[in-house]
């Protein structure tokens, strides 16, 4: 209980941990899916851009954005993921592509070839637990009949700073709409309009809510715009580029989800910084509009681990394939024993 569940959709994730639902559903938008899935010990996925309707969901960037599961064990996820995906008229980004999660969830690993980005095991700030319980989990599929192979994805210490400007300038356009008067709550400030625009979006909005509000402005301000938010979306290109070159020589990329196991409630509230390196992993995937699964891979210091799978784009049932093979050939499971009635 001391320890933080991920984020931002760690609530999710801690409820299915908990046992009090047998899915849950969260938002994906730079790993915070897969992120608290691993932090809670649970599989959590994020599909393709497009893959799920975002009909009905808050935008925080709307680009990067994706609605997805979290459940105790690959199969469930699979199951969720079949029965929300698809084209929905009331989003115009939903793709209408054929959805089948669980036609080849059974198939194993064997004759796949599995990607491991040099960058990614020797990224800042991994912890050697971490490192140690991915590289088992590496050999458990080598087993299995994958092989591996070494992939490159040198934009990767780009990644961190690109998203970082692209979602807080999505976020400061679209959380322009919450001012009191159209959307959401409201601060009833009877002696002035510009009290209920100040008061609802300084009380209603949390303080890293609001500090991504401000920095995405900046980036979009007059004299900036060229300088970081146009640089970013080119950093994005070269960072999908990445992957498309990656994925010629593999059918699926390997790394740890999270480069740390859960910390301490307020251990990095003064240094959002080292709070947002625990994304490193995972917003490349957001970047280039990838599915991917984190499932369990064991503990590390007591705390758990997560195996992050990706795939090409629509390659959803690849990545549960894997990460379906690894939850059955090690055992590693998050199911808990039913509810007491």
């Amino acid at each position: 209980l001391e320890r933080v569940p991920g984020g931002s959709s760690g609530g999710s994730a801690a409820a299915v941990a908990a046992g009090e639902a047998v899915y849950s559903l969260g938002t994906d938008t730079g790993g915070s899916i897969r992120q608290p899935a691993a932090l809670c010990g649970v599989v959590g996925m994020k599909p393709t851009y497009g893959r799920v309707s975002r009909y009905g969901l808050i935008a925080f960037a709307s680009s990067l954005d994706q609605v997805g599961p979290f459940t105790r064990s690959v199969e469930d996820a699979a199951l969720v993921l079949e029965a929300v995906a698809g084209r929905d008229p009331r989003d115009s980004t939903s793709a209408d592509r054929p959805v089948d999660m669980l036609g080849a969830l059974e198939a194993g690993v064997r004759g796949l070839r599995l990607g491991i980005p040099r960058e990614y095991l020797g990224v800042e700030g991994m912890e050697p637990g971490v490192k140690s319980a991915v590289e088992a989990a590496l050999k458990v599929l080598e087993v299995a009949g994958a092989e591996l192979v070494e992939v490159s994805l040198p934009h990767t210490d780009h990644g961190l700073a690109s998203y970082y400007i692209v979602a807080p300038a999505e976020c400061s356009s679209n959380l322009a709409r919450f001012d009191g008067i159209r959307y959401g709550w409201s601060f009833d400030d009877t002696t002035s309009l510009l009290g209920t625009y100040l008061n609802t979006r300084r009380q209603g909005f949390g303080p890293e809510v609001r500090r991504r509000i401000m920095l995405g402005t900046y980036a979009l301000s007059s004299g900036y715009y060229d300088a970081y938010y146009l640089k970013a979306q080119k950093v994005r290109t070269l960072i999908k580029r990445d992957f498309d070159e990656a994925f010629t020589s593999c059918d699926a990329i390997l790394s740890p989800t999270s480069p740390v196991t859960a910390f301490k409630l307020g251990a990095k509230v003064d240094d959002p910084l080292a709070m947002y390196l625990c994304d490193v992993l995972t917003l490349g995937a957001n970047l280039a509009g990838l599915p991917g699964i984190s499932v369990p891979c064991g503990m590390a210091g007591g705390l758990p681990v997560g195996l992050q799978v990706l795939a090409p784009q629509w390659g959803e049932a690849v990545a549960l394939r894997v990460a379906r093979a690894y939850e059955a050939e090690s055992g590693i499971s998050s199911e808990v024993a039913p509810l007491a009635s």
